[in-house]
C-alpha cells in the first residue's frame, strides 16, 4: 500500500474513554462504501491520515462526511475490503468484534469539552448500548438486531442535533439531571443521574425491539410505532447548523464542500498538526478542529477544499451523490449544485437531488431540486419544491437548460406557486 510506513500502530491511538463503534460496508454503483462512525464525533488527527492514505491507496481520493456525522469510503474495490478494515483495526477506527459492529449508533454533539457531563453521558451510553443491544445480547432475550436505521443521540441543550431525527435523544440538563426524550414521550422524562437515564434509554430501546416484531413487515423507526409527538414541544424544532469560523476555547468550525474532503488535502493540512489533537465530525458537513490541532497555527486556508467564512456560498447548496456514482440518479446532482450556489440568495439552502428519493437530505434545506420525470425528447425534468409542512412544488425545468443558465434558480424558488 503506497507510503504504508506512515500508517501507526494500534497502540498510538489508546485515547482515554475513546471507543469505536461500527463496520457495515455496503454496496454501491462505483464499488464498496466502507463506513466508519467515531465514538463522540472525535477522530484523531492520527487517524485522519490513516483514513486519507486509505482513500489514496484503495478508494476514490476523497473521504465524505454524512448528515449523521459518519465518514465513509467510497468505491472500495472487493479485492481491497479486508485489507481496509484491518488496517481500520488497527488504527481504532472500528472494532475488532463483529457483534460491536452491529449495535445501534450513539451519535454525540461536537460541541462538548472532552470530559465533560455530555462527553461522559456519550460514553456510558456507548458502552450499555453495545453490552445490551448488540444482536447477541438481544438474541439472548429472543429478540431480533435492531434495524441499522435506529439510532441514539446524545446532544446539549441547544439541541442541534434535531436535524438528525434520533430515536431517542439524551442530554444533560440543568441542575445536572439527564433529560430524555422518545417517539412516545410527550415531552422530556428527567433523571437524576446519567446512570438511571441511560438505563431508561436502553429500555426504551428494548421495548421498541419487542413491539417491532408484532408488525409485519417489521417496523424500522420508533416513530413509526407511535405515530405523534406532543406538538408543543420545543424538541421539534430543527437546531441550526453552526457555521464555519472561530468558537470557544480556541478551536474553529471548518466547512466542506458538499461534504467530500479531499484526501491529499487532508494529508498536507493535518502534515504538521498533533498526532492525537481532536478533528471532530459534524452532522453539518463540516469539521470542529480543536485547539490543539491548530497549535502551529490555521492551515486550513485553501479555500478550494475548505469553507472558513460562514458567508461562502457553497453553504447554500448541497446534493446526493448523483451520477454516474448512484445507478438510480438521472444527472449529476453535485456538479448542478455547485453551480446553482453563487445565485442562491443568503438564508437559503438548496438541496439537489439526482432521484426521488432525497438521499443526504439536510434537515434546514429549504427548497429541493429533484428529477422529475423526462419530456417528450428525453430530457431529465427537474422540479423545485418548497420544503415545509405542507410542501409546494414549483414548474417544471428541462435538467440542461438549470445547467447552461444556473442563474434561473433565483426565479425558480421565487416562483408565485411557491
Amino acid at each position: 500500500m503506497a507510503r504504508e510506513s506512515r500508517i501507526p500502530s494500534a497502540e498510538a491511538f489508546k485515547v482515554q474513554g475513546w471507543c469505536p463503534t461500527a463496520w457495515q460496508p455496503m454496496r454501491s454503483q462505483d464499488g464498496w462504501i466502507v463506513r466508519v462512525r467515531p465514538h463522540g464525533a472525535s477522530v484523531a488527527v492520527g487517524q485522519w491520515r490513516v483514513l486519507a492514505e486509505l482513500a489514496l491507496a484503495h478508494a476514490e481520493p476523497l473521504i465524505e462526511l454524512t448528515r449523521l456525522g459518519n465518514v465513509q469510503l467510497r468505491g472500495v474495490d472487493e479485492a481491497n475490503l479486508e485489507r481496509v478494515r484491518s488496517v481500520l483495526i488497527d488504527a481504532r477506527l472500528v472494532p475488532a468484534d463483529a457483534d460491536a459492529d452491529l449495535a445501534p449508533p450513539v451519535h454525540c454533539t461536537p460541541l462538548y469539552r472532552r470530559g465533560d457531563a455530555t462527553h461522559a453521558l456519550a460514553s456510558l451510553l456507548s458502552r450499555a448500548v453495545i453490552e445490551r443491544l448488540s444482536p447477541a445480547a438481544l438474541a439472548r432475550k429472543g429478540l431480533e438486531a435492531l434495524p441499522s436505521k435506529f439510532g441514539f443521540v446524545v446532544d446539549d441543550a441547544a439541541h442541534r442535533l434535531r436535524c438528525m431525527n434520533a430515536d431517542i435523544e439524551l442530554w444533560v440538563a440543568a441542575h445536572g439531571q439527564v433529560a430524555l426524550f422518545a417517539a412516545d414521550c410527550a415531552e422530556p422524562v428527567l433523571w437524576e443521574s446519567a446512570e438511571r437515564a441511560v438505563d431508561a434509554a436502553i429500555e426504551k430501546a428494548l421495548w421498541f425491539a419487542r413491539e417491532r416484531m408484532l408488525h409485519a413487515p417489521a417496523l424500522v423507526r420508533m416513530r413509526s410505532l407511535v405515530h405523534a409527538k406532543s406538538a408543543g414541544t420545543k424538541l421539534n424544532e430543527v437546531g441550526a447548523p453552526v457555521p464555519p469560523g472561530p468558537l470557544d476555547q480556541g478551536a474553529w468550525m471548518v466547512g466542506v464542500p458538499l461534504g467530500r474532503i479531499d484526501a491529499a488535502a487532508m494529508l498536507a493540512t493535518t502534515a504538521a498538526m498533533p498526532e492525537h489533537a481532536e478533528i471532530r465530525v459534524t452532522p453539518w458537513r463540516s469539521l470542529w478542529v480543536s485547539e490543539a490541532a491548530l497549535a502551529g497555527g490555521n492551515p486550513f486556508s485553501d479555500a478550494v477544499h475548505w469553507i472558513t467564512r460562514d458567508d461562502d456560498v457553497r453553504l447554500r447548496a448541497s446534493s446526493c451523490i448523483g451520477a454516474p456514482r448512484c445507478e438510480q440518479a438521472r444527472f449529476a446532482a453535485q456538479e448542478l449544485s455547485l453551480e446553482i450556489a453563487a445565485h442562491v440568495p443568503h438564508g437559503i439552502h438548496v438541496h439537489v437531488t439526482g432521484c426521488a428519493k432525497r438521499c443526504a437530505l439536510s434537515a434546514d434545506a429549504t427548497f429541493v431540486v429533484g428529477a422529475e420525470g423526462v419530456d417528450d425528447a428525453g430530457q431529465t425534468l427537474l422540479r423545485v419544491v418548497r420544503r415545509g409542512p405542507r410542501e409546494h412544488a414549483g414548474p417544471l425545468v428541462p435538467y440542461r437548460e438549470l445547467r447552461a443558465r444556473p442563474q434561473q434558480i433565483q426565479k425558480l424558488i421565487h416562483d408565485p406557486h411557491l
